[in-house]
């Protein structure tokens, strides 16, 4: 787990039709996978099979699937118990027919703050229903048994001995979608969609900043974000990296760098859903890198492939940017562009969301 990122998750599949009604997203499962993948999910574990062997590779932010068939009649507890060495040290757990139209970060940023005795951190509505996902420590398969119901079973044990937490979802958080509930449209179609330019609107532009020691947030910027994630828009940082063409960093620096900045994110209760950067740059020192590339803003490559890849309607979408190159870039993908000056970045983005909204 990094900051408030959990990369593996396991779904439990009780009916085995849904992994053969996947199309491209459409199905609960599909839908739940999709929504995972926004909070930084990129391995899950099914327990059931068969599922398409494309199907981790159709989601808008790849996610690689491994199928396990745990035998029949074991219950949860007992399909975790023989799957015990294939989790990570932490690990969400949902049921696959679970839909998920909130926001997750809530539950992933708590989860981070437990102590190491917690075992696990479950999600439920301020009515008390069960969402049927949880947070979970690799230390759960201590309490299980061969065959064991993990909610009848092991759950009421954890919390009567203070290892088993709870999150409760509010109407703040977005709507809610309970088991078996799924959009009717394209997922993508019915979430508003957030561009984020990088340097000098979520952190200090120092110049070339490579690095967390250069890294500096700015004034609001994990609360924008927060706020965006929990009024139902997808976040994306589109960034231009010459620092990459220059010599300065490499590609691997930039990923590992926004990797850690979707941690610190979803800790403080909001999620960068994906991001694009672009390394080249005409004038670039590293001949691999120095070239003309329509991903280099002002023109509209990162914008237009995450508008492809996660199915968005540009006339639901807006761009913040510091520089007019990132006005151009919006105007050419056809979002609306607002240029911030510096300052508190939620003070800035929440009435542009709001009007949008």
């Amino acid at each position: 787990m990094t900051g408030g990122t959990v990369r593996q998750c396991v779904v439990r599949v009780a009916d085995p039709a849904l992994a053969s009604r996947i199309v491209e997203g459409r199905s609960s499962l599909g839908w739940l996978l999709r929504a995972l993948s926004r909070f930084g999910v990129t391995d899950a574990l099914l327990l059931a099979g068969p599922v398409p062997a494309d199907l981790g590779a159709s989601l808008p932010r790849p996610v690689r699937i491994a199928v396990s068939d745990p035998p029949a009649g074991v219950g949860t507890g007992g399909a975790l118990f023989h799957v015990r060495d294939r989790l990570h040290d932490r690990f969400l757990l949902c049921d696959g027919d679970s839909g998920i139209d909130w926001n997750l970060a809530t539950l992933l940023a708590e989860a981070a703050g437990d102590p190491p005795e917690v075992v696990g951190r479950i999600a439920r509505r301020h009515d008390s229903t069960n969402l049927g996902v949880g947070v979970f420590r690799k230390a759960l398969v201590d309490h299980l048994r061969p065959v064991c119901a993990l909610e009848a079973d092991v759950l009421p044990d954890l919390s009567a001995r203070g290892l088993l937490r709870t999150t409760t979802i509010s109407s703040d958080d977005g709507p809610v979608l309970l088991r078996g509930g799924m959009p009717e449209t394209g997922a993508g179609l019915c979430r508003k969609a957030l561009f984020l330019d990088r340097d000098g609107v979520l952190n200090i532009d120092h110049g070339y900043v490579g690095s967390r020691d250069r890294f500096e947030w700015v004034d609001g910027a994990l609360d924008a974000i927060r706020y965006a994630t929990q009024a139902g828009w997808h976040v994306f940082v589109v960034t231009n990296q010459s620092g990459v063409a220059r010599g300065l960093y490499t590609e691997d620096a930039v990923r590992d760098l926004l990797d850690w900045m979707a941690g610190q994110v979803r800790a403080a209760g909001g999620t960068i859903d994906d991001a694009r950067f672009c390394p080249f740059h005409p004038d670039g020192t590293v001949d691999a890198y120095r070239q003309v590339h329509p991903w280099r803003k002002p023109l509209p490559g990162m914008l237009l492939d995450l508008i492809r890849r996660w199915e968005l309607d540009p006339n639901r979408a807006v761009m913040i940017g510091d520089q007019e190159t990132d006005m151009r870039a919006a105007a050419a993908a056809g979002v609306a562009g607002h240029l911030f000056a510096g300052g508190n970045l939620l003070a800035f983005l929440r009435p542009i969301l709001d009007r949008h909204g």
